[in-house]
Formats: C-alpha cells, structure tokens, sequence
C-alpha cells in the first residue's frame, strides 16, 4: 500500500466556558469528540449542537460559527487528510454534510487515534490510517446528520418556527396543524432538536438578529429588536445575551474585529 503523504493529526483544545468563535472554516475535513462541556453552532443553514460523549464529523470547507456553554468544554480534534478523504469518498456517502452522533464506538476509535498519535512508533501511521478509514466508514453506516431521520410532520413545525418572526404561534396551534397532541410535539420536538419550541423559536429570532447586524452594521439595535418579534431593545438584549452568552453590541465588536 502506497502511504500517504500528508498525515492526521490529533489534538485535544480546550475553550473556556462561553468562548465564542466567529465565522470560520477549516480547510481539511476533521472529526471533533466531545469530551466535556457542550456546545451550539450554526453550519451553513443549519443549527446543531454538541454535548459530552458525542462524537461530530465536520466536511472540510463549511462556514461556522460556535458558542460554548457555561462550562469549560474539552475536545478531541483530529483533522482527516485531504487524500484520505478522497479515497473514502469513493466507497463512502454522507461525508459531504456535518453530522452529529452519539455512536460510543466513534468515540472509543476517536481516542484509539489519539492513543496512536501521542505513542508515534513506526507502525503508528498505518493503524492511524485504519482508523479513520473505519470512523468513515461508520458514518457513512449511520447515514446522514441527526436532523434527518425527523419525521415530515416534525421538520415542518420546524420550518414553521423558523420562518415565523411573530408571537401568535402556541403549542395547541402546532400540534393542530400537525394533528398531533400537544404532549407529543412537545416531546417529539424536544427529543430532536434539544429545546421545546418555545426555545427554539427564540434561538431562531437571535439568529436572525445576528444576520441584520451582520449585514447591516449601522442598524439600530432597537429596530432590529422590532424586526426580529422581540418586545423592545431591552428584551432583545436580555435574550440574546441568554442565548448568545454575548451582548449584542460585544456580538458586533467581535464581528469586526475578526
């Protein structure tokens, strides 16, 4: 077997709680495993978050911003090369989306890679190899992110939060259009997406009040408040502080200033 030239390697970074990475992107496709804390992040148009014992698979090239929570958070990085992941792309699918997983034996081979890295003996670089080739293989198993396998139903309630920017939306009302019960939205929603609407809808207004300051830098924040459905620039603060762990106005300067 030809070995590769360019090699993986493995990291563990540590972010202190409420770190906030602004936009970015990594040039090589890497996997992520959460050892403690957790985090959000919104890649491309999608939001996914991550928590302790999952494991991520991230392609290369793809947009994101992330904010970790209130605790320190502690990760297994390891960064796939560019020739490796070209001869997997060839066998595997699904390797061209982020995706999130719980599967322990993504992380159980995540820390193998990390064993192997931190050892470096001559035999080293082709068990690395074996590895990744195996953790890709299980992600193409395990077919695409999360977000995916909710039923219809569910990612149209979904889409209808998200494009709503008003208050008259009520579970009663969803579980209707659903023809669902409302117990079972509640459930149903909270078990894919990690939040209850409620949460969810205020997630999506912070978003999208980070999209206006972004595209439009000299906007008021009192008239982004209103054009997001928030009450005031009071309650527009509060709220995006609570989910963001930044205040608007700090959200800019970093903005800018990266």
């Amino acid at each position: 077997m030809e070995a590769c030239m360019e090699v993986a390697t493995a990291n563990e970074v540590r972010y202190a709680p409420k770190t906030v990475l602004p936009n970015h992107i990594h040039e090589k496709a890497y996997f992520c495993a959460v050892l403690k804390g957790s985090y959000v992040g919104k890649y491309g148009s999608k939001i996914q978050e991550g928590h302790a014992a999952e494991t991520v698979f991230r392609p290369a090239g793809e947009t994101h911003t992330v904010r970790f929570h209130d605790t320190e958070a502690r990760l297994l990085r390891i960064e796939l090369p560019r020739r490796l992941m070209q001869r997997a792309a060839e066998f595997c699918r699904g390797l061209e989306v982020s995706s999130n997983f719980v599967s322990g034996r993504l992380m159980w081979l995540a820390k193998r890679v990390w064993a192997e890295n931190q050892l470096n003996d001559p035999c080293s670089q082709l068990a690395v190899e074996g590895l990744l080739l195996e953790m890709l293989a299980e992600v193409s198993k395990q077919g695409a992110p999360r977000v995916e396998r909710v039923p219809p139903w569910l990612s149209r309630i979904k889409k209808q939060i998200e494009e709503s920017s008003v208050d008259g939306l009520s579970v009663e009302g969803l579980a209707q259009s659903a023809n669902v019960h409302p117990v079972y939205l509640i459930t149903a929603f909270k078990r894919a997406f990690r939040s209850t609407p409620g949460e969810f809808q205020r997630q999506m207004r912070v978003r999208k009040a980070e999209e206006l300051m972004i595209k439009a830098p000299d906007m008021p924040l009192s008239e982004i408040a209103l054009a997001t459905g928030f009450f005031d620039q009071s309650h527009f603060c509060r709220t995006f502080k609570q989910v963001a762990s930044v205040t608007p106005s700090r959200f800019r300067q970093d903005h800018y200033r990266s």
